[in-house]
């Protein structure tokens, strides 16, 4: 394996036995004394004389304040970090026992964690570095070690897949020394905020959102500032410091989805290649529901109702991500609403008698309501009804408009469907006469959505009739068998948007 090394950009190392022994530059305050410094932050007393040595002090007792003072790291009190399980979405494994929320690790040397997919885990370590792991990762902890009276760390973590977001506190009084290796690179920083990610491998990329790092390998080394990000290949020079992404704009996503797969769609963005998408459920049981690359700005997962969190992030070629975008939405898309072959749109009543038809059965439940006009926000009437008691009079006449949802097993509303209107009292002169049967649908908020409505009588094998739209409204001119048919409505969309909106049954008479 090609040793590549990133190391902090202050670090000094001093001959302590071994080459390279990492130290602590302690900055001397009034009043301290070699002796009273030994007995706060070393091991033993007995290290006094070496630091002493190593620093040419003549006399313990008279410190100049303000200069620095060596002192070696093994030399000080020290003991194997801990890190407490912040967040735990999924599955997520060390050695290869479960972890659970809250619980707290004692890391050591040699430990494996991994997540499964669509899993993520957050530790949260001792000095109060927060470590966020994605899905499919795997590491092994090469180094834990606090030190105590400092309140500073030094980790170690050897990333084998997968990505890690870091934000390493700034410790004033000794800085943490956060080192994350990959098959390609080292990272090692303090008080900063970065991400590597492992592609394979052979590369690596290392962004940093803050602070600075320095990515060094066998073959050269490059600084790497806040907003910048390297691609590190096995065997190479660091790749040049390239500005990331930003975030992409999702503020024209909507707050509410009435329909899944969900429409997320967001602009794409010049010299981009691709989406780092993660999808969160945060109601009403959490989880991830997804994470994955997006080779285009939409995506149209399959989600339930309850809460979510999106985050996006642009990726360019080169495999460097920039910045996180987030947003939050609910999902209230289910139960769809019904398949409405009465009233009609703009039908003309003789009277005030409304007479529903919807698709569904006899346990289908549905809620209308009614608006004085298309400018309402409030319904001036909500009715409750079921195929069997389906018949409803209006308060007066005039202009009504109506729309209506499918109720679930609580009682609670689907998304309702679009707007229809009615005229009551219009005289039996201007009544409406239809002929045939027509069948409508709620549309898609989707440039160039395609609508099939498929009528399979219970008990045949094959169509009855497959009507094809470019809206969801179909017309039959003849007469339809009377009886029971499966129904079946699907969206389409040349972008590639695949729903089905609707798998219910219709009674004919």
């Amino acid at each position: 394996m090609t040793a590549v090394r990133l190391f902090l950009l202050s670090t000094c190392c001093i001959s302590l036995g071994h080459a390279n022994t990492p130290e602590w530059q302690y900055t001397i305050q009034p009043g301290d004394t070699l002796w009273s410094i030994a007995r706060t932050h070393l091991s033993s007393l007995a290290h006094a004389p070496l630091v002493q040595r190593l620093n040419g002090i003549r006399n313990p007792y008279a410190l100049k304040p303000a200069s620095t003072l060596r002192i070696p790291l093994p030399l000080m009190r020290q003991h194997r970090s801990s890190a407490t399980v912040s967040d735990l979405i999924g599955e997520a494994k060390v050695d290869g026992l479960p972890i659970q929320p809250g619980q707290q690790l004692s890391l050591s040397a040699g430990q494996t964690i991994r997540t499964g997919a669509n899993s993520s885990v957050k530790l949260l370590l001792e000095e109060g570095s927060l470590v966020s792991i994605g899905p499919n990762a795997r590491f092994v902890v090469k180094e834990a070690t606090h030190f105590p009276t400092t309140g500073a760390s030094t980790t170690w973590l050897s990333v084998e897949s997968g990505s890690i977001d870091n934000s390493v506190i700034k410790n004033p009084l000794m800085p943490n020394r956060h080192t994350i290796q990959t098959p390609s690179a080292i990272t090692a920083v303090r008080g900063t905020g970065f991400r590597v990610n492992v592609a394979d491998a052979d590369r690596s990329a290392t962004e940093v959102v803050e602070g600075e790092v320095a990515v060094s390998a066998e073959q050269g080394q490059q600084a790497i500032k806040a907003g910048f990000g390297s691609v590190t290949q096995r065997g190479q020079a660091p790749g040049g410091s390239v500005p990331l992404p930003p975030a992409p704009d999702l503020s024209p996503l909507p707050a509410l989805q009435a329909f899944s797969p969900a429409i997320l769609q967001w602009t794409a963005a010049d010299g981009v290649n691709g989406y780092q998408v993660n999808l969160m459920r945060s109601q009403p049981q959490r989880r991830m529901v997804d994470d994955r690359l997006q080779n285009n700005a939409r995506w149209y997962p399959s989600l339930e109702n309850g809460h979510y969190e999106l985050t996006v992030r642009s990726q360019l070629p080169s495999g460097l991500q920039g910045y996180p975008a987030r947003h939050r939405f609910i999902v209230h898309a289910h139960p769809a609403p019904p398949l409405v072959l009465a009233p009609r749109d703009g039908t003309r009543l003789r009277a005030r008698q409304l007479n529903f038809h919807f698709s569904g059965d006899e346990n289908s439940r549905y809620r209308v309501q009614l608006f004085r006009d298309a400018n309402s926000t409030e319904p001036t009437l909500s009715w409750d009804l079921s195929l069997a008691d389906a018949t409803r009079t209006l308060p007066e006449g005039g202009n009504w408009v109506w729309r209506v949802a499918r109720l679930d097993p609580q009682g609670q509303p689907g998304p309702y469907s679009q707007p229809y209107t009615v005229q009551s009292d219009a005289g039996l002169w201007r009544a409406s006469h239809h002929k045939g049967t027509q069948f409508s649908a709620r549309p898609y908020p989707l440039p160039g959505a395609h609508y099939q409505l498929t009528l399979t009588l219970l008990g045949r094998d094959s169509p009855t009739a497959v009507y094809d739209s470019a809206h969801p409204r179909w017309q039959e001119d003849t007469r339809l068998y009377s009886g029971r048919y499966k129904v079946s409505v699907k969206v389409s969309t040349p972008d590639g948007y695949q729903a089905t909106e609707l798998e219910d049954v219709l009674q004919i008479d």
